[in-house]
């Protein structure tokens, strides 16, 4: 049961991290999209599309404790127990299945969700070991601190890591050194760094489209720096554009590569050709701190207001509870803050740790099987306590009747139409066979007297 809790807590808690670092994807792209996609400053771009994507994975992560409008402890839930649900017509109590439980649902999802992260990986681990068999099996020379590989396998060119891939049956010597300088402005930036995090992150966030777009918008952006690079060292910048035209027919694309790419070259020539976005465009991108900021108040903890203890000044109560008559501590007895739904459980050795107003706050500690105490706090700061085990008196003197409602289960011809009559099982108390008379008789012939105490 221990293990099934853990593992629906474990679940949960994916469950909502996952869900609030999409939502920050989304939030965070759609402003890159609105306000920067168009815009000429490619370092910024670049630099708001890989933050946005590191704060999307950490504000969901960050614990409310250190905020001090969030001090609060969560509400323990609270069990009703309903005896029509429980009892049969012939006293059998049915199974309840743990809050925790994890439902069969869940476990197809969990098996969709690995199985296309396994996917997505082994796809990864297929195009590493491809690449690798082609440069093995092709030329290589090395120049300037990377690895040229010529290629007589069909594809557009492109640069992986520290290796340039040049097909040498699609490319010319009239072109092939505005190809290298392209793909040496992708290495000497780390573009295949920002490739390899997003990937990365596209494992654990396969099914979201978000993290695809963002795939998409970086790549757009590294093209557009290795153009600009390019560019500024050509002195033909029509040159450059043809050579980009040639090679829009060029074989099959990598993802895990930057590579001249047909599907976007005329964004690039249009891009090139674009007036330089005004200095004073760049002051967009501080939209996005206050943005940031209320995502790390949302995802912070929603339901802190609900459900906030009383405001004031609070102090941190700790304690121990303990079995008066052994000493050891009590494992998940409740202590609640009186009049409120707010309290915490106590641990394996019996400590427990509580945020409680300073004034007029009182403690209950309760246990099944013992006695509740009720503490006032006043300015305790440590508060230990025993809880000794609790007596029920039973008078048998006079006789007595358990009503119970029960869940009808079968029905006969007269109350078929009437699902919701109760009906009462009156608890017989227990006799001697034959009577209170035999009982008497089998005292008086069986009871013997010590020869002492005659």
């Amino acid at each position: 049961m221990k293990y099934e809790n853990h593992k629906a807590k474990v679940m949960n808690s994916f469950i909502e991290y996952t869900v609030k670092s999409g939502i920050a994807l989304l939030v965070l792209y759609a402003l890159y999209w609105l306000l920067l996609r168009n815009d000429t400053h490619f370092r910024l771009n670049r630099a708001v599309l890989l933050i946005s994507l590191f704060v999307s994975l950490v504000l969901p992560a960050i614990h409310s404790g250190w905020l001090p409008v969030f001090h609060t402890q969560t509400p323990l839930p609270v069990f009703t127990i309903n005896f029509k649900t429980l009892v049969t017509p012939v006293g059998r109590i049915l199974a309840v299945a743990s809050p925790h439980a994890v439902p069969a649902v869940w476990r197809i999802v969990t098996i969709i969700y690995l199985s296309g992260a396994f996917v997505v990986f082994a796809r990864l681990i297929y195009q590493a070991i491809y690449l690798q068999a082609v440069s093995r099996l092709s030329e290589k020379k090395r120049k300037d601190g990377f690895t040229i590989v010529s290629t007589n396998v069909g594809m557009i060119p492109f640069s992986y890591f520290r290796r340039i891939y040049i097909p040498t049956q699609t490319i010319d010597d009239n072109s092939i050194d505005s190809i290298i300088a392209h793909e040496k402005a992708h290495m000497n930036q780390h573009h295949y760094l920002d490739l390899f995090i997003i990937e990365m992150i596209a494992i654990y966030q396969w099914f979201n489209p978000i993290i695809w777009l963002y795939e998409k918008s970086l790549k757009e952006v590294h093209e557009y720096l290795a153009d600009a690079a390019v560019l500024n060292a050509e002195k033909n910048p029509g040159k450059y554009q043809a050579i980009l035209v040639n090679q829009a027919m060029g074989g099959p694309v990598f993802i895990f590569t930057n590579q001249f790419n047909r599907s976007m070259i005329k964004k690039r020539i249009t891009m090139m050709s674009k007036l330089r976005t005004s200095g004073l465009a760049q002051l967009k991108a501080l939209l996005f701190v206050p943005v940031m900021a209320i995502l790390m108040m949302a995802f912070a903890n929603p339901r802190a207001i609900a459900q906030a203890v009383p405001h004031g000044k609070q102090i941190t109560v700790k304690g121990r509870v303990t079995d008066k008559a052994t000493g050891k501590g009590l494992e998940g007895s409740a202590v609640i803050i009186q009049g409120t739904t707010s309290g915490t459980l106590v641990d394996a050795g019996g400590f427990y740790s509580i945020i409680v107003p300073e004034q007029n706050a009182t403690l209950a500690f309760s246990h099944v099987g013992y006695e509740s105490q009720c503490i006032a706090v006043r300015s305790n700061t440590v508060i230990n306590v025993e809880l000794g085990t609790s007596v029920l008196a039973l008078d048998f003197s006079q006789p007595s009747y358990l009503d119970i409602p029960v869940k009808q289960e079968q029905t006969t011809e007269k109350n078929k139409g009437n699902t919701d009559e109760v009906y009462v099982i009156v608890e017989d108390e227990p006799k001697y066979p034959g009577g209170t008379e035999a009982l008497h008789n089998f005292l008086m012939s069986n009871l013997r007297y010590p020869e002492n105490a005659t």
